[in-house]
């Protein structure tokens, strides 16, 4: 006989899913609430502050992201494990346990009555405000045909995050018995994996000093699957737009695949769980050691690492101190956490040698290289070719449409050098050398990890990337610290090829249209050009003759006498709405001019633009030398007179000052660091200015 009470009957089924909303009433008015202002406030204000001072088609194209941006991901993250919680913390209260389960109803349509509750608490509200303020957008222009589909699968990829987060955190409360403990399994379930794979990262970038993030573009296989499953990857790659940067067809994809997985695990573990769960810490206690290994061991070399933060001399001993206490310690925290009895703490032994063997041997294999990482070089024979970046690059190099200098893109341009085709040489003689003597340098304990902040080496070396091609297909990157001397070294021999010196120096990667402007920086002034489209690109040209010959180690050694900066056209700028005016700032900075470059100079002249290159005496109206703890940078105006610097006087001495005083670049290989310099009252100007001074 079959109870009326049946959800076999779906206006019954219906009234039960009503009667959990209604019991859930907080979390519906908070999920109105929150989303109304993180969804159609925020963006409204966001559209009204903006479109007052940017390009309309700039909003148009970054409106679908908008739509899942800003604060909408954290809400998002919070209802998915709010809704998760509230709709089985039953399952982890006794009263409750048996009060639900003596209705005549399946395991299953409890289960289903939950989930479909949680889902409705949030869907309902986030569909009805993503159309409100899809219908603001129209209203104000940035709704358009062009980008109606892709805010329509902007909205549907938002609610697959809520579902890959919402999956998570019913798993997480079917694993365990309190609430607590089902709280913080959903946050440990979310981003167990990504944060296992910082961790990993961060053990190698600590112990294995040759370790580069330069890589491959692509991602490896191992790399993808832990990408897959990981909730808290794909929850970020639906938000903040990244996935409409790789794809929203894999993402989508990938999201549904890992969402159906939870589903069907959560389900079944509901099936199988026993009544007697609720109270408990663990539902499945012969789960308990797995678990206890899981937990102790990643946390514990975690609190390493945050503790190795704290100290700056990379030898990493703290990490291997704080890893190896933390872990004891966890094995009987968890224990109490289990048994709430400290008579206890003790239990599974065999879990807990594990989780302290499992950390000491993995420190020690880090600490001690016993794979031989660090000291890896291929045989010439497997070597097909090799390509070099040098830190020094960073600033001596404006290569075109580099992005951000901090960003660790990929397709960052300041790596050009090490991934671009033409950059890659089969005469690698002089970088396999490089290659042994950064490989020498370790074993002397110098590495790119030290190599800016020993003393012994400051100024001495500089830290570069080689990328050793493999006649397998297969590419390998490893970081050296090398002498300053020998890159100039390899550099020089690399430059007499002509293709890799084209590929090395920015200039050649522009032809004499993309010029928009060109504005030459000197000792004294900036001095914007004005040249005709015709003379713009001669100056190019001369100038490209001229890097063509010249001897790179002069390039180290000498300083130039000024740089040129060429804007390029507005629309070779790209379209971002946090991007500066293209007009002023898009452009290739750098661009030295030494006084062996005689065909650029003698452009220069015959245009009538003469360079200066040193400063008179007779131009100078008051000189002070500053100490090497006050620049520009920190000197206050409020400074006592007797703490402010001196001016000098004495004629041969102000001489002896001007005559260190150069147009300074860091160099191609690096340079000394600048610790002295001047302030200068010149005539005629109307504040000081600062030139920092060659080492004597």
């Amino acid at each position: 006989m079959t109870s009326k009470t049946s959800c076999n009957n779906s206006i019954s089924y219906r009234k039960y899913v009503l009667e959990n909303i209604k019991q859930r009433g907080w979390l519906a008015a908070l999920s109105w609430i929150v989303l109304f202002f993180a969804q159609i406030l925020s963006i409204t204000m966001r559209i009204e502050n903006y479109l007052a001072s940017a390009d309309r088609q700039i909003y148009q194209e970054n409106f679908p992201s908008m739509l899942i941006g800003g604060y909408l991901p954290p809400v998002i993250a919070l209802l998915a494990i709010a809704c998760a919680v509230s709709g089985y913390a039953y399952l982890h209260q006794r009263e409750k346990s048996d009060f639900f389960h003596s209705f005549p109803l399946k395991r299953t349509q409890w289960y289903n009555i939950s989930y479909l509750g949680g889902l409705m608490i949030f869907l309902i509200p986030y569909l009805l405000f993503c159309l409100c303020t899809m219908a603001i957008a129209a209203s104000k222009g940035l709704l358009v045909s062009s980008n109606f589909t892709a805010s329509v699968l902007a909205v549907f990829g938002g609610a697959l995050c809520f579902l890959i987060l919402y999956h998570t955190a019913i798993l997480a409360m079917m694993l365990t018995g309190r609430l607590i403990s089902g709280v913080l399994a959903s946050f440990v379930l979310i981003g167990y994996v990504s944060m296992n794979k910082l961790l990993f990262s961060d053990l190698i970038s600590s112990f294995l000093h040759t370790h580069t993030n330069c890589s491959e573009k692509g991602t490896t296989f191992i790399s993808t699957l832990l990408n897959v499953l990981s909730p808290y990857t794909l929850f970020r790659s639906g938000t903040y737009g990244i996935a409409f940067i790789h794809g929203l067809p894999l993402f989508f994809l990938l999201g549904f695949a890992l969402t159906a997985i939870l589903w069907i695990l959560a389900r079944y573990l509901y099936q199988k769980r026993p009544l007697e769960a609720a109270g408990r810490t663990l539902a499945y206690p012969k789960t308990a050691s797995v678990i206890k290994i899981l937990i102790a061991v990643p946390t514990a070399l975690t609190v390493g690492m945050f503790a190795n933060t704290l100290y700056t001399n990379n030898q990493n001993k703290w990490y291997i101190f704080f890893s190896t206490l933390t872990v004891i310690l966890l094995c009987g925290v968890i224990e109490f956490i289990y048994t709430q009895d400290l008579r206890q703490i003790l239990n599974r032994k065999c879990a807990s040698l594990i989780s302290i063997v499992s950390v000491v041997g993995i420190l020690a294999v880090m600490q001690l290289d016993l794979f031989g990482y660090d000291t890896w070089l291929p045989e010439k024979a497997s070597i097909e070719s090799m390509a070099l970046y040098s830190d020094s690059y960073w600033e001596y190099f404006d290569y075109k449409n580099a992005p951000d200098a901090m960003s660790s893109s990929k397709e960052n341009a300041l790596y050009y050098t090490l991934y671009a085709d033409e950059a890659q040489t089969k005469n690698f003689d002089m970088l396999y050398q490089l290659a042994e003597e950064g490989i020498s340098n370790h074993n002397a304990e110098i590495h790119p990890d030290n190599v800016y902040s020993s003393a012994h080496t400051a100024g001495d070396y500089i830290s570069i990337v080689i990328r050793f091609n493999r006649t397998n297909g297969k590419s390998v990157y490893r970081a050296y610290a090398v002498k300053q001397e020998s890159l100039i070294n390899a550099l020089d021999e690399l430059c007499r090829e002509e293709g890799y010196r084209k590929a090395l120096f920015p200039a050649f990667h522009i032809t004499g249209n993309e010029i928009k402007t060109v504005t030459f920086d000197s000792l004294l002034s900036q001095t914007p050009l004005n040249l005709s489209s015709v003379q713009k690109d001669a100056l190019l040209k001369a100038y490209q003759q001229d890097i063509m010959n010249a001897n790179i180690q002069k390039l180290q050694n000498d300083n130039p006498i000024g740089s040129f900066f060429f804007h390029l056209k507005s629309e070779e700028a790209p379209r971002n709405l946090d991007s500066y005016d293209s007009d002023n700032h898009y452009g290739m900075r750098n661009l030295y001019l030494y006084d062996t470059y005689e065909h650029t100079l003698k452009l220069l002249k015959e245009y009538g633009y003469t360079i200066c290159t040193e400063i008179k005496q007779e131009d100078v109206l008051q000189i002070s030398h500053l100490s090497p703890d006050i620049s520009e940078a920190d000197y206050d105006s409020s400074i006592s007179d007797t703490d402010a610097p001196v001016p000098v006087t004495d004629p041969s001495e102000i001489q002896r000052l001007l005559d260190r005083i150069a147009y300074l670049s860091s160099g191609i290989a690096g340079r000394w660091a600048i610790t002295e310099s001047v302030e200068i009252w010149l005539k005629g100007d109307t504040s000081v200015r600062y030139f920092p001074l060659l080492p004597e």
